[in-house]
């Protein structure tokens, strides 16, 4: 299956790839910082060709993982930190599709993005093992008697996860894109198109699917699944519209 999915990004991103070249897609937008009082252009970002990358490292990612599927944290690991940089440069590019040009808060909003991630990862590492350790011996009788089973789920849970925090630190960067979404719609006219706005929840909603699943499979090396896989390609395609 991962190869399948692996073959499924780089096939995309051979397709997205002539598309963009064929239609002659111009750049999505300039990444500005404030020198010396002045907000000045240091960069030039195309949306289309970054999400082509995004599909060949997704790909790259589940190939990988293929590999070392049988060592289940090792994938586990690999898996999360495939998801860390997929959704933070995602989070980036939506940003800059919203009108968020500012370096320093292009970057904060990736590295909020792929740490929260991140700490999905830690949270399977720390939960995942202390799934269904014995009981503690009662009476004198040693771990694993009969009158001790059945097993019980030890270990931190609830609100004292990572993934807990990883919930409370992602939502931050789709709240400030929100912000740019409604103060564009706010001040003289709406320069946010119909594409970007779908396109943006649609990987939110993604996005939040993918904790969802980290949080109830923290065992699972597969567990955000086939998600980031649709929320690439959506981000991908939705670029194409947006900005093609």
């Amino acid at each position: 299956m991962r190869f399948v999915r692996a073959g499924l990004y780089l096939v995309q991103a051979i397709v997205v790839g002539v598309v963009i070249t064929l239609t002659g897609m111009p750049a999505t937008g300039e990444v500005t910082a404030r020198l010396g009082g002045t907000d000045v252009a240091i960069a030039t970002v195309h949306a289309g060709w970054a999400t082509v990358v995004l599909l060949a490292f997704g790909a790259l990612v589940d190939a990988a993982v293929a590999r070392v599927e049988p060592l289940a944290t090792r994938a586990r690991l690999v898996t999360w930190i495939g998801w860390s940089q997929l959704s933070g440069v995602a989070v980036f590019l939506i940003a800059q599709l919203n009108s968020i040009t500012e370096l320093t808060t292009l970057v904060a909003l990736y590295a909020l993005t792929a740490g929260a991630v991140m700490l999905l990862a830690l949270d399977g590492a720390l939960v995942a093992p202390r799934l269904e350790l014995p009981a503690p011996p009662r009476d004198g009788r040693a771990p694993g008697d009969a009158a001790d089973a059945p097993a019980t789920t030890r270990g931190i849970r609830g609100l004292r996860r990572p993934a807990a925090l990883a919930a409370v630190i992602g939502i931050v960067p789709w709240g400030l894109i929100a912000f740019a979404q409604i103060g564009a719609g706010l001040v003289g006219g709406d320069p946010i198109g119909l594409a970007t706005r779908i396109v943006t929840l649609v990987v939110l909603a993604l996005s939040i699917a993918v904790w969802f699943r980290g949080w109830f499979r923290p065992a699972d090396a597969d567990a955000p699944g086939i998600l980031p896989l649709i929320a690439t390609t959506a981000l991908a395609w939705g670029v194409v519209l947006a900005a093609g």
